[in-house]
């Protein structure tokens, strides 16, 4: 359970008289990037109490935003982009006094997102309509899972390489989220979500990704640069480990099934952001032969 703030999206037809509807929430963690806006599905109330014209200028800004959140996840999957942070939805409730009104952003504990406005529109919003989502969960998402899970098993953390390059043969270069290394890699770990929208990019990480591990696997020589420069060599028979956020719908399974092809050719381990503590498990026993 993670800490997200929420604000809730209202319409005032007419701001003199402060009187409002609920028409949607828009709620994160600024920490992680996770975040998402709902719109009420049902709008026979709204339009019983705002016209059309206050109910447009709402929409306006909902789509708005879930534009602008979908570019913030895009972002942040694809390359090393800070999430928004608190002040942006502080600054959404601060600009918006008119016709669109945001509630004093407010802390609410949820698993995810989605889930977190799943329990906001049950208790705040009334919309019978509602329906659950499929969850998106960001790649960031299962590296931090990851990261959290290396401290609980209290692995050193001089020994901790995030955001790692590997370098194979001359020719080859690829990444690893994280690595358990020093002088020797004893571990490297790798995250993938399946429960992103841009599942031909993923496809063809999985797959670049698979083929210069496929060269170290195959014995070619590798060594491993993490961020500081320094340098640790890596056994073709070195521990690979894989935590995934597995598929909900058809279209992600089908996705997760090509990539378990790479996987099984690398033979690493692969597990469940679910179940992200068998990898530092096996982390602490190699930590311990060192030792």
């Amino acid at each position: 359970m993670s800490k997200y703030i929420y604000s809730i999206v209202r319409c005032l037809p007419d701001p003199r008289t402060g009187e409002f509807v609920n028409v949607g929430a828009i709620v994160g963690d600024p920490q992680t990037g996770d975040w998402a806006v709902r719109r009420v599905s049902n709008t026979e109330r709204i339009k019983r109490f705002a016209p059309n014209a206050a109910i447009d200028v709402t929409d306006r800004f909902i789509v708005r935003i879930t534009s602008e959140i979908a570019e913030a996840r895009e972002a942040l999957e694809t390359s090393d982009s800070l999430p928004f942070d608190e002040r942006w939805l502080y600054r959404l409730h601060h600009d918006h006094r008119n016709i669109v009104q945001l509630s004093p952003p407010a802390p609410i504990v949820a698993r995810h997102a989605e889930a977190a406005l799943d329990v906001i529109f049950k208790h705040m919003i009334i919309d019978p309509a509602t329906q659950q989502r499929p969850i998106t969960i960001r790649k960031g998402e299962v590296i931090e899972n990851l990261r959290r899970a290396y401290v609980e098993a209290e692995i050193p953390v001089n020994l901790l390489r995030p955001r790692s390059d590997v370098f194979i043969g001359d020719k080859l270069h690829s990444n690893v989220d994280i690595a358990v290394a020093n002088g020797k890699v004893l571990q490297l770990a790798q995250g993938w979500s399946f429960r992103v929208t841009h599942l031909d990019r993923v496809i063809t990480q999985v797959k670049a990704w698979g083929f210069a591990l496929e060269r170290l696997r195959s014995g070619d020589e590798a060594r491993l640069v993490d961020a500081q420069g320094q340098l640790s060599s890596i056994a073709k028979d070195v521990d690979l480990q894989i935590v995934v956020a597995t598929p909900e719908t058809s279209e992600q399974q089908a996705a997760y099934e090509e990539a378990e092809q790479v996987f099984r050719t690398l033979k690493a381990g692969v597990h469940p952001v679910e179940a992200v503590t068998a990898v530092s498990a096996r982390a602490a026993d190699l930590v311990r032969t060192i030792r």
